[in-house]
């Protein structure tokens, strides 16, 4: 009888940890706000050769973007997209880009008419 609930205990106690181990797994996440006219933490620092998702919230009711080109083309992205070096958002939309950052400062703005003259620009600062 002591055997089954042994099993039982064993099983669970693995699937305990693998649940945990996955977690753990996991980036880390960093949230960008995104509004007008403006980011939200500047500068974005993150560390050089680690997995990070970035999620890109954008809390305005007009569109914006997130321009980086020189960011995005020395990151590995492993999952979700930065085409042409941008994460484009509509009114109150979110966006993730999970990556790999390369060490360097990087400039970062909207490309939107006249955004980034009202303030919307940022530095992205890989150590």
């Amino acid at each position: 009888m002591l055997r089954p609930r042994f099993i039982l205990l064993s099983v669970v106690s693995v699937s305990c940890v693998s649940a945990v181990a996955a977690q753990s797994a996991a980036a880390p996440a960093q949230t960008i706000q995104v509004y007008s006219f403006g980011y939200t933490p500047t500068p974005i620092q993150l560390a050089a050769g680690r997995e990070v998702t970035l999620s890109f919230v954008n809390q305005s009711g007009s569109g914006h973007d997130f321009t980086a080109p020189d960011f995005f083309a020395g990151a590995r992205i492993v999952s979700g997209a930065a085409p042409n070096g941008e994460v484009e958002l509509k009114p109150r939309e979110t966006k993730t880009v999970t990556l790999i950052p390369q060490a360097g400062t990087y400039q970062a703005h909207c490309s939107h008419f006249m955004h980034a003259t009202m303030g919307m620009h940022t530095q992205v600062v890989v150590r």
